[in-house]
């Protein structure tokens, strides 16, 4: 009987001594998701913060050119902020009303040699407002 009890206990140490180190493994396969989870979070911030400003600049071009025509691209491209202006495209068009759309590239987790990997990204927005008659 007694070596029943010591042959169960070597077979109950034999169990986990197979399994050592698998904590290890899931706590490493776990933080890597996390931490892709987290990446990705960002990335999105990053295309809202991107689309925002498009959103922002759209409207004060179409607002400065309704105010006075010409005015409207160097409006929206200044309303852009300033690590965003780099990759930024504003056009006003003078019709019946007045249409500016600004085009914004989305950083790429502000990574330089990431940003040479993936391809490019853009958000554009449009404002319209009416013509004002002097």
């Amino acid at each position: 009987m007694i070596t029943r009890m010591h042959a169960a206990l070597a077979r109950l140490r034999a169990g986990r001594q197979a399994e050592h180190g698998a904590v290890s493994i899931e706590f490493l396969a776990g933080s890597v998701v996390v931490f892709a989870a987290v990446l990705i979070g960002l990335q999105a911030l990053l295309a809202m913060h991107s689309l925002s400003q498009a959103n922002s600049a759209a409207r004060n071009a179409a607002r400065a050119e309704s105010i006075v025509a010409g005015s409207g691209v160097a409006a929206g491209n200044s309303a852009v902020s300033e690590s965003l202006r780099a990759g930024t495209t504003t056009s006003c068009a003078n019709a019946a009303e007045i249409r500016c759309t600004t085009t914004v590239s989305v950083p790429v987790l502000n990574i330089s040699w990431l940003e040479e990997r993936v391809p490019p990204m853009q958000v554009s927005r449009t404002a319209v407002f009416p013509r004002t008659e002097p």
